[in-house]
């Protein structure tokens, strides 16, 4: 009952901050953020549905005590969260909270939202609160139509040269008033998908791309590799051309993503990889162990990846 009692004058004293913390949105430049490599490999620790609720609870504080034990797993150049950081009437609170563990890891990192942030809060309120950071690589990106927020992009360079690319794009939350949505979930609008065509087209290095919620072509799925353990993949309402856009230009070689806990597979689909992280938060739902996955490119440009279970890092 205390509990209970606690996480309700939360709620309160959050929403009191939400309603004094609504300024407008600030769209910023398009230009990538450029990282220097550390070594000959490029290694990035996916991490994803993190799910923080209270903060203090045992679930949240061990699923802190996983970030940071993955994060030590190998020695990373990028740490990407792919999205569902909070699920909270407490999230600001939580944001602030999950900025400060990442900081403190002194790895550069990344996130995109997921479509649980703005369960009890605005967009606006997340970004407002954001501090000065050291190791926070995040845009709200370019005015896109029906964009979201967060449509940003990365250059990893080797002795200055540019070597890979990435891409993280907000497949944005639920969006049931959508009467031509096939499923419940929001899609990448056009805006979004022809803001990705126009740099895709352009690259002269590979990339992979980051997102939330599934694109419809992970209902393809054969020959999986990993647990396939939802009744079936909750994707975006719409495919509005995303994936062809991949095939056609041939740079972006996989597409990772979060939002079905019990899913951590990876599949094949007309040359490029299909693939979820593992869920890492403790108070999201799903019995799968949890963890991260690890990607690595290697010095000539091959794509590999694994995932790493809590056994293996926490003890």
């Amino acid at each position: 009952m205390r509990k209970i009692l606690l996480f309700f004058i939360i709620f309160g004293i959050s929403l009191m901050i939400s309603s004094c913390q609504n300024e407008p949105i600030q769209y910023s430049d398009d230009q990538p953020f450029v990282l220097e490599m550390k070594d000959e490999t490029l290694k990035i620790l996916q991490i994803t549905d993190l799910h923080l609720t209270y903060g203090y609870d045992y679930r949240d504080q061990k699923t802190l005590r996983l970030i940071e034990a993955l994060s030590t797993y190998d020695d990373y150049d990028l740490i990407v969260i792919s999205g569902d950081l909070t699920m909270s009437p407490s999230a600001p609170r939580l944001f602030k909270q999950i900025i400060s563990l990442m900081e403190g890891l002194k790895t550069p990192w990344t996130f995109i939202f997921g479509n649980h942030e703005n369960d009890y809060h605005s967009y606006e309120d997340f970004l407002s609160i954001i501090p000065k950071t050291d190791y926070l690589y995040f845009k709200v990106g370019p005015m896109i139509d029906q964009g979201g927020v967060g449509n940003f992009h990365f250059t990893f360079t080797k002795d200055g040269t540019p070597f890979y690319r990435l891409y993280l794009i907000d497949s944005k939350a639920e969006a049931p008033s959508l009467e031509d949505a096939d499923f419940e979930y929001d899609y990448l609008s056009l805006g979004q998908v022809n803001w990705y065509r126009d740099h895709v087209e352009d690259d002269q290095v590979d990339s992979i791309v980051f997102m939330h919620i599934p694109l419809i072509q992970y209902n393809l799925a054969t020959d999986i590799v990993g647990t396939f353990g939802e009744d079936r993949v909750y994707s975006q309402g719409m495919d509005t051309g995303f994936f062809d856009a991949m095939v056609e230009f041939g740079k972006s070689k996989a597409l990772f993503v979060g939002h079905d806990h019990l899913n951590d597979f990876y599949f094949m689909l007309e040359g490029i990889m299909l693939a979820y992280g593992r869920a890492t938060g403790y108070n999201g739902y799903g019995t799968l162990e949890k963890g991260g996955r690890h990607i690595e490119i290697s010095d000539s440009g091959e794509l590999s990846t694994y995932l790493i279970s809590e056994s293996e890092v926490l003890s």
